[in-house]
């Protein structure tokens, strides 16, 4: 008996080992598991900053872009405002002459028609 007393007490000590090697083992695997949840978490929170980042740069791009256009069309329209005012000036003198001249004739020939 007393074998199979000794074969029992080293069978329950192997149980024991075994569980301890299980739960020894589990932990370890819930440390790599952590560990790389936290990997991974820290890798797409960096992505996401750079993300934003790159985002941020091109509606900053397309801003200053969008900038320099309305200053280029302000600065067009001026200048188109500009000549237009130069040419009426050049032309409203003659056009003026000349519509009073048609005028000043037409009464004229009114006049001559009804004497």
């Amino acid at each position: 008996m007393g074998t199979l007393q000794e074969v029992l007490a080293v069978l329950l000590g192997a149980e024991s080992e075994a569980k301890r090697i299980v739960e020894d083992s589990k932990n370890e695997s819930d440390g790599f598991l952590r560990t790389a949840q936290e990997k991974f978490s820290m890798e797409r929170a960096n992505q996401m900053a750079s993300a934003r980042e790159q985002a941020k740069g091109l509606m900053e791009t397309a801003l200053n872009s969008a900038r320099t256009e309305a200053e280029q069309i302000a600065v067009l329209g001026k200048e188109e405002r500009t000549r237009m005012q130069k040419r009426f000036e050049e032309n409203a003198d003659p056009v003026i002459h000349s519509m009073v001249s048609e005028i000043a004739e037409r009464y004229i020939s009114k006049t001559k028609r009804g004497n």
